[in-house]
């Protein structure tokens, strides 16, 4: 029944997904406002079926933010942002140049003020990536999100995070910096064609403190969300929720 349930489902997410983005093309693609609510209610869609088809919940913890602020997350799953879509009234991403020209992601993504970056270019990836969200965040503020491992990293795996979080944070030093954990991998991982039940969390933590420099930044950001996932990991263990992970420091 799980494989029957997946199967039925990861077919729905493409169909709804067209089904959205040209039916309500006419108000998604016109203002950035249009383009939150149709994202929004597609994000909304997908997480209702989800659990009345899958048995699989969502929640999230923590205060909030709804104000402009620069959220370093961890990423592990392609439902990540849909739960960010919901929880937040602007928020943005950081995506790979890859997806910008993707049908209906990449187009209502780069309307709502998503940037794109090419991953294997280095320094230059992140000199571009500040320009972009320095050209439009007073016109289009937002909740400006990114995902410092630079890609969907699976509950256990190890990757390095790195420094665009910081150079970001240097760039906006007047923002608010809050790392964000989530559980996503256990049930809807890269990869994996299986969807199971339980409840995925998205878990925005403490503010990190300001000012700091490249090395304690991101060695207080990994050390922040990595405690956090883990526990969450646990959490669902204990549940007999998801599937089974190995702790980075077995």
């Amino acid at each position: 029944m799980l494989f029957l349930r997946s199967l039925i489902f990861n077919i729905w997410v493409y169909i709804a997904m067209a089904i959205y983005g040209i039916g309500l093309s006419p108000i998604g693609l016109t203002s950035r406002a249009g383009g939150y609510w149709v994202m929004k209610a597609y994000s909304r869609h997908v997480m209702w079926v989800a659990k009345h088809l899958l048995g699989l919940k969502w929640e999230v913890r923590g205060p909030v933010p709804t104000e402009p602020v620069l959220l370093v997350s961890k990423h592990q799953s392609f439902v990540d942002m849909m739960l960010f879509m919901i929880a937040l009234p602007q928020v943005k991403f950081v995506m790979k140049q890859e997806l910008r020209w993707t049908p209906f992601l990449g187009w209502y993504a780069m309307r709502i003020g998503t940037v794109s970056v090419h991953r294997g270019k280095g320094g230059s990836a992140v000199a571009s990536m500040t320009r972009q969200f320095q050209a439009q965040q007073a016109a289009k503020p937002g909740q400006i999100t990114i995902f410092p491992q630079g890609t969907r990293t699976q509950p256990g795996v190890e990757k390095p995070y790195k420094i665009g979080a910081w150079r970001l944070s240097q760039t906006f030093a007047d923002l608010t910096c809050i790392p964000v954990a989530l559980n996503t991998g256990l049930f809807w991982g890269k990869g994996s064609f299986l969807r199971r039940p339980g409840t995925i969390v998205l878990q925005f933590l403490e503010p990190l403190e300001p000012g700091l420099e490249a090395e304690p930044f991101l060695a207080e950001i990994e050390q922040r969300i990595e405690t956090a996932c883990t526990a969450l990991y646990a959490e669902a263990a204990a549940k007999g929720e998801g599937i089974a992970w190995q702790s980075r420091s077995a």
